[in-house]
């Protein structure tokens, strides 16, 4: 079962003597027996809550301002990071010493190649890392025909 309430509209009080209506609600004599009458709860007005508003309120436009502005200065931190970066892995790879320049034969390894190239009292280990390092591997594959930079000893 259910029900509905359909407010009815208020009209004004006639007036007492021929004027302008009364106002309903406005003063009222009463006396020590008196008991107001609760507000119907269509009588009652309350605002609506609504969450907090921005301070300020952006046009189209200016939101697409923003997202230009914000937009333009992600490229730029990351171009300067890239820049940044790049430097401080340039600076790692660099190898000060004398090189030469050497092609990878059939089954050889950067292995071998330092081993060839490695001078007395040398590590070998040291010197796949100056191979490395030098020509910017990953790992030590290398491929039949590739040009090497070894360090020249």
């Amino acid at each position: 079962m259910s029900a509905l309430a359909i407010p009815t509209p208020v009209h004004p009080a006639p007036a007492r003597d021929g004027g302008a209506p009364a106002r309903r609600g406005h003063l009222q004599l009463v006396g020590p027996d008196f008991v107001p009458a609760s507000p119907r709860r269509s009588e009652t007005r309350v605002a609506p809550r609504r969450g907090r508003r921005p301070a300020v309120r952006l046009t189209a436009r200016g939101r697409l301002v923003r997202s230009v502005l914000a937009l333009t200065a992600g490229v730029g931190v990351a171009v300067a990071g890239g820049a940044w970066l790049g430097g401080v892995t340039a600076d790692a790879q660099s190898y000060s010493g004398p090189t030469e320049r050497v092609s990878v034969g059939a089954g050889e390894t950067v292995w071998a190649i330092a081993a060839a190239t490695a001078g007395d009292g040398q590590d070998v280990r040291d010197v796949v890392e100056d191979i490395l390092r030098i020509n910017g591997l990953a790992s030590g594959e290398v491929s039949v025909g590739q040009q090497l930079l070894v360090p020249a000893g």
